[in-house]
This record gives C-alpha cells, structure tokens and sequence, in this order.
C-alpha cells in the first residue's frame, strides 16, 4: 500500500496518495515513513497545520533523523512560526552541525529578527558547508542591500541569480538591487519575473506596484496593490499602496477612504495620516483636516510633528491664539528646538504680544545669528521702538544677502517705510519698486468702456422682480482700501461675506465674461443656467446664501453691470473710492492682492486709471444702485456716519469691527498697512510725473 501512494504521489495525484497514506497509517499510526510523505502531501496541498504535526510526530518516532526537523522547520518558517522554525533548525543542527541549510534559514530568521551580524555569521558558516549555496549568497547581498553597500550586494546577488535562476527570492533581491542603483527597467524586470516564478509573490507585488508609482503609472500599479489583499503581513501596505494609487489618479475621495482603511490597521502610522491629510486638503475640507488633528494630538501626544502641524495650519487660516498656544506646548517639551521657539515668537507677534515675541527673538539672535525670520522679528521691533538705525542695520543686511526671495522683498519694503519716516521719498519709491519686483503680476486685462447709449437702453428695460439671492457687490480699485471694507462687512454674522476672490476666479459671470451682455438679450432658460452658475461655486465653499450676501470683486470690469442688472436684478454695489495718487501709493508701498504686485511700474501707471474709470463709471451711468464710501471714513468710527451709512446701505443698524477688521489694520509686529489719506502729497515732488499720469483720462479721445 505505502508503495503504490508513494508512486501516486510521484505521479502527482495528492489526493489519492493521501488516501493511501492515511490507509497506511491507520493499520500502523507509528509508521514514521508513512507520516513524512502525508506531512508533505499536506504541506503541498497548503495545509501548513497538520504538516506540521505530521513531520513533528515523525521526529518523535525517529529522533535521530536530522531532515524530519529540517522539514518541520521548514513547514513552519512557510506558516509565518518564525519561533518555532528556529527551534527546529537549532535541533536539526544539534544532531547534524553541517546541515548548510538549516544555517542559511536561520540566517534569514536572524535577519527578520534584526540581527544583521548574527545572519551573515550564519549565511557564512553555510557557505563553509557549500560554497555554492545560493541561498545564503544571496542572504550576504540581502545584508549588503540592508547597509547600502549596493557594489557588494548586486556582485553577491549576480552570482547567487547565476546558481539558481529560478529562485523568485533571489530574483526579487535582484530587483532591489537594480532599484537601489536607479536603474529602474531592471528592476522592474527582475520584480516581473519573480511573480512569474512564483505567482502572487506579496514583497515582490508591493515593489512592482510601489516603482510603478513612482515612474507615474499607477494604473498600472494597481492590480500590484490589489493584489495584496488578505495577504498575511501584507494588509496594511496593500490598503496604502491602493491609496497612492487612487491620489496618483486624481480620485481623492477614494483614497481619503483607502488611508482611513489603512488606519484603522494601524493607527499610529504617520505616513498614511500625511497622506489623509493631504487628500482633505486637496478636497478643500479644512475643518475635518482640524478635526482629525485635534484628536491625533489627543490620541498620540508623543508624535509631536501632528501637534506642529496642527500650529502652521493654524496659523494658516488666521487662528493665531490656537497656533501659539500648540507652539507653546512644543517648545515647553524641547527649549532646545529652534524651530519651536521661533514658530512661537512668530505667533506672539501676530496676536501683538510684542514684548514676548521680541524677547524670544533675541534670545534666538543668540543661537541663530543668520536666521532671517529672526532678524524680522527684531527689526520690526526696532521699527515699532522707533529706533531707526538698528532697524536699518538689521534690514540693510537681509535685502543684500539673503537667499529667501520674501525675506528680501520684506527687509526692502521696510527700508522703504524707514526712508518715509525720514522724508528720503526718492529712497523709498527706490525700495519699494525693488520690493515688488519679481511677484506676480497679472492684472485683469480691462477693454474700453460699456457704450453709455447702449447701456442707457438696458438702464430703460424693465428690471423685473429683484432675484432672492442678488447679491451687493463690494468693488475698488488696489490700494483705495477695499479689502478694510470687505474685512469689516466680512466680520458681521448677519451678512455672508464671500470673500474668496482675492485668492484666485471663481468662475463665474463675474470672472469669465466681462463681455458686453447689451449684445444680446438672454433668454429664460439662459438666466436660470447663468443664476445657477453663479450660485453652485457659493455653496461648495459653504457661503449661507440664505443671508445677504457680499461679493468682493477684487476683478471689476463695467460691463458686469449689464450681467447684473439682467441676470442679478436687486443687485447692489458699494464702491470704495478715493484720490487715485493715494491708491497708487498704498498699492506700491503696502501691495495688494497675490495676482496683483505692482512689479511693472509703468504698467501700473496706465492700468490703474483704467480701472478707476471702469469703478466709477457705476457712479456715471446709474443703472443699479449704489453707495461710494471712504474706507478711512468708515474704519475711523463705526458710529459715525460714513459707517452708519453704510449699515444702512446693507441692511444693518451697525457695523461692529472684528478680527478680520484688526488683521487688516495693521500688519506684522503692529506695522501700518498704509498709509494716512493724502500722503501722496509728500510725493507730489518725486512722483510728479506718474502723478499727472494718473489723473489724466485715460479712454479721453483726441
């Protein structure tokens, strides 16, 4: 009977062998043979449990048979008993010392163990026994691979591919070593075969679909990463790499869920978090980013980068207090981090604790006397104590050496204000044009005015109901004091403030067709397309349109008036005006908007004009109505009447100033943020002619 299963089992008829076999062992369970060769059936057929158990029982019958435990090791090492492999193989070796096998596994157990030096005195000792064991050659270039001696490793691993081609182990460390030395086609190669050798390979999946992605093919990538599901050890790179692929791809909102997945896995794994974070950010949900911040930092307090995070972004959305308080907390942990301490005095400087911020940055001036955002801290405190010639040393060296582009354009800009404190206007035109120089530029392309008879004929057309949601417009020109308007409209709870184009176009009517609508009339269906376009943009940046709303357009161009009168009846507008050479003087000493820089100065010389006609023209022609206000006017007293005018224009009995309102007053270390009305007239000498530019008409007609 045990003959002809065994022949069976040549054959490759498993199951009938083991039918066999268990015949054999029921008229004799002690036949040791008879165990070995059901142990292996078994272990062939993936059952690793009672492989086990069978070679173990047959060790009991025959002791002296060093092979039964190397088999027993064997079947455990496959079945992830990494304890009890080593104990096998320890005792195989104890019966046989010159098993070259059993050393060159425990050689990889050692390495698994971490214990690089004990597994190279293993993988040695094997090659003593066989100098031709591939398998403990290839553990040498595993080591070599493990320290970065990628010379060493690739010539161990050549030779062990070369005594055993087939191998998919060795042929995967190959892969590792092509990928290490970047010689990416290689690898991808070797990783390729080793899955034809043995298919569903779990390391070599997770490196194919891992260089995949990062050669920028990550669909490729993904049936690698799918691959890995349910793999043993192998779960949590599989929902990680999933999650690479799905970003790589643009699908956010999957991989937001495939690194939740990976999380819960795992917790604590701070990539996967990065990587979450990231995909919020993208998705533009900064609340739930908070959100989950806050409870990493409850949750893993010793990982202190998330409690950083937490501050910078913080610090990011304007919440200054929550931002110092995080950095606070750091820098109790480690007085040593410089990072802490400055990130703190920065915040200290913006919530106006002036004294605080100051003397951190001079005791940062101690440790880090090159560090410019030191150096800022403590010339604006020269700058606010009025001590004009340290301030002035201070700044003189940054806008001369420093490498940061923003540290140069701030040390210039105040080396500008220095000269104006001491009436060297030339100096400071001088600084503040080299300030702005570099920044964007790209200012709204402004075409000639609406006809004014063309308009007069919509003016007469019957304006039809007022729209539920028309909104009030907010419009000035750079440097009228706009954004303190907007920062104050912005700050009463009873009006929703959508103040977002100062960042970037939202398109809609108001961003992509400063067109002349007087051309064609539209229909019904096209005002409820244009209504809803207008309307779906608010919402996804969760603006409560069930208030009055108020829209900056930092963009204004006249012919929106025609877009609003007929596609937005009800609409309103607030126009911030003033002297135009005031306006230009804000804008080239305090700039304005991120799209805006004054860096072309002659540019901005034609294209300002241009915009204040196209602001004022509101005013001209009529058509909507409308309140002009003087952003210093109302910001001096909000129960003054300018201010009170205009609570009234907006449906309000007041206007309370808030914390948008004291952001924009003044700017860093208690700095101004412009400068007092009519100061263009201690230019009037040194910017006489760009002044007369300026006031000259600029659509006027020979």
């Amino acid at each position: 009977m045990l003959r002809e299963s065994i022949e069976l089992h040549r054959q490759g008829r498993l199951a009938e062998a083991e039918q066999g076999y268990r015949a054999v062992l029921a008229e004799n369970p002690n036949d040791s043979e008879a165990l070995r060769l059901l142990g292996v059936v078994r272990r062939d057929r993936g059952d690793f449990g009672e492989s086990a158990r069978l070679f173990a029982r047959a060790h009991e019958l025959a002791p002296e048979q060093p092979r039964l435990l190397l088999m027993l090791g064997a079947v455990r090492y496959q079945a992830g008993e990494i304890a009890g492999a080593k104990d096998a193989y320890e005792r195989a070796l104890g019966l046989d010392p010159n098993i070259g096998g059993a050393h060159t596994t425990l050689g990889h157990i050692a390495m698994l163990e971490s214990n690089p030096t004990l597994a190279e005195q293993y993988f040695r000792t094997a090659l003593r026994v066989d100098e031709n064991d591939a398998q403990a050659i290839s553990g040498l270039g595993m080591l070599a691979l493990d320290r970065e001696d990628t010379d060493t490793a690739m010539k161990y691993l050549t030779r062990a591919g070369d005594l055993a081609p087939n191998d998919p182990t060795i042929t995967f460390a190959l892969g590792r070593g092509f990928s290490k030395r970047g010689m990416l086609a290689f690898a991808e190669q070797s990783f390729q075969r080793a899955l034809q050798l043995r298919p569903g390979m779990p390391h070599a999946s997770n490196a194919l679909g891992q260089l995949l992605l990062r050669a920028g093919r990550a669909s490729e990538a993904e049936p690698h990463m799918r691959a890995l599901a349910g793999m043993r050890n192998f779960e949590l790179a599989g929902e990680l790499g999933l999650g690479d692929v799905q970003r790589a791809l643009g699908r956010f909102e999957e991989a937001a869920a495939q690194y939740r997945r990976a999380l819960e896995r795992q917790p604590d794994h701070e990539a996967g978090f990065e990587a979450l974070l990231w995909c919020l950010r993208q998705l533009g949900r900064m609340k739930e980013v908070i959100d989950l911040l806050d409870a990493r930092v409850e949750r893993f307090p010793q990982q202190a980068r998330w409690r950083a995070e937490r501050a910078m972004l913080n610090a990011e959305i304007g919440r200054n207090a929550e931002a110092a308080a995080d950095w606070q907390h750091l820098h109790a942990d480690d007085p040593a981090s410089g990072q802490a301490a400055l990130e703190l005095a920065k915040q200290r400087e913006r919530l106006g604790e002036f004294d605080e911020a100051s003397g951190l940055a001079e005791s940062l001036a101690l440790r880090y006397p090159d560090d410019p955002d030191v150096a800022l801290i403590r010339a604006r405190a020269r700058l606010r104590s009025g001590n004009a010639d340290a301030a002035a040393s201070l700044l003189g060296a940054l806008s001369g050496r420093s490498t940061r582009d923003d540290v140069a354009r701030t040390a210039l800009n105040l080396l500008g204000r220095l000269h104006d404190r001491a009436g060297h206007y030339a100096e400071a035109v001088q600084h503040f044009r080299s300030s702005q120089q570099g920044l964007p530029g790209l200012l709204p392309r402004l075409e000639s005015l609406p006809d004014a008879a063309d308009y007069a004929r919509v003016v007469a057309e019957t304006a039809g109901e007022a729209w539920p949601h028309a909104p009030i417009l907010l419009i000035g020109v750079p440097g009228s004091g706009v954004e303190r308007v907007a920062a104050l409209l912005g700050d009463q709870p009873a009006l929703a403030a959508a103040l977002d184009r100062a960042q970037g176009v939202r398109n809609d009517g108001f961003d992509t067709r400063a067109f002349d609508h007087t051309r064609s009339e539209p229909t019904a269906e096209g005002v409820a397309v244009l209504r809803e376009e207008y309307l779906e943009p608010l919402r996804r940046i969760d603006v409560d349109t069930s208030k009055p709303l108020v829209d900056w357009i930092p963009r204004w161009d006249a012919r929106h008036l025609v877009f609003a009168r007929r596609i937005l009846p009800g609409t309103r507008i607030v126009i911030v005006d003033g002297d135009v050479r005031d306006a230009f003087l804000n804008w080239l000493a305090f700039g304005w908007l991120p799209y805006a820089g004054l860096n072309d100065f002659d540019k901005a010389i034609d294209w300002l004009p241009r915009a204040v006609a196209h602001v004022r023209y509101v005013v001209a022609h009529g058509g909507l109505p409308h309140l002009v206000v003087d952003a210093d006017a109302v910001l001096a007293d909000p129960d003054g009447a300018p201010a009170r005018e205009l609570a009234a224009f907006v449906g309000l009995e007041r206007l309370v100033p808030g914390v948008f309102v004291r952001r924009t007053e003044t700017g860093l270390g208690g700095l101004p943020t412009r400068f007092p009305k009519g100061h263009w007239q201690a230019y009037a000498d040194t910017l006489a002619t760009p002044f007369e530019r300026l006031l000259k008409d600029p659509y006027a007609t020979a």
